[in-house]
């Protein structure tokens, strides 16, 4: 069939930087503790996400180091979004969950909401989009977004996912069941997109 039927795991062999017009996006080391905390500590960023707002810089280093686990084994890439005009560090975006069969993943990603709604996220997504249909050879990235969570809905719409349903308290957070929205974006999309 001419079909590759695998992911390209290399990419996991040297960490690879990403560039877009305005962003970097990089590996997130200890240097970076500040700035993720901003993010992690805030409650209306944390609202929608799995997380508590963390209260303690030492909840920083573990979450830097489930990144840089995640990556050892293979299982999730995670850059730190990085401003180019001031070398900020404004968020943090992943590929996770691979599976081989239907060479698919999910995306994720949080900014810092001082960088809300000013296309960060989008041009982040859209280069991560690029990198897994491109360098890894993905056929379907899917990304789960908590109902009520509008503003990432709109980002991965706007970068081509398309909605395929919601699903009723399908997860269980912070105490009570939420519903979950899930979006995602295919090779043959990506490709027509691009031709």
């Amino acid at each position: 069939m001419g079909i590759n039927s695998v992911i390209n795991k290399a990419v996991f062999e040297k960490f690879q930087q990403l560039h877009t017009e305005r962003l970097l996006l990089r590996r997130i080391t200890e240097s970076d503790v500040k700035n993720i905390f901003e993010i992690y500590s805030d409650p209306e960023t944390a609202r929608f996400d799995w997380y508590y707002p963390i209260e303690s810089m030492d909840k920083v280093t573990k979450i830097i180091d489930s990144f840089e686990e995640g990556y050892e084994e293979k299982e999730e890439i995670t850059w730190g979004v990085v401003r180019k005009d001031d070398n900020k560090l404004i968020g943090y975006c992943c590929l996770g969950d691979f599976q081989e069969g239907p060479r698919s993943c999910e995306i994720g990603y949080g900014f810092n909401r001082e960088y809300w709604n000013k296309g960060y996220g989008t041009e982040a997504v859209q280069i991560l989009v690029k990198f897994a249909f491109e360098e890894m050879n993905i056929n379907r990235i899917a990304g789960t977004v908590t109902l009520g969570n509008d503003a990432s809905i709109k980002a991965l719409k706007k970068c081509g996912f398309q909605q395929e349903g919601i699903f009723r308290q399908r997860t269980f957070m912070k105490g009570e069941f939420v519903d979950d929205v899930i979006l995602a974006i295919l090779m043959e999309d990506y490709k027509w997109a691009t031709n």
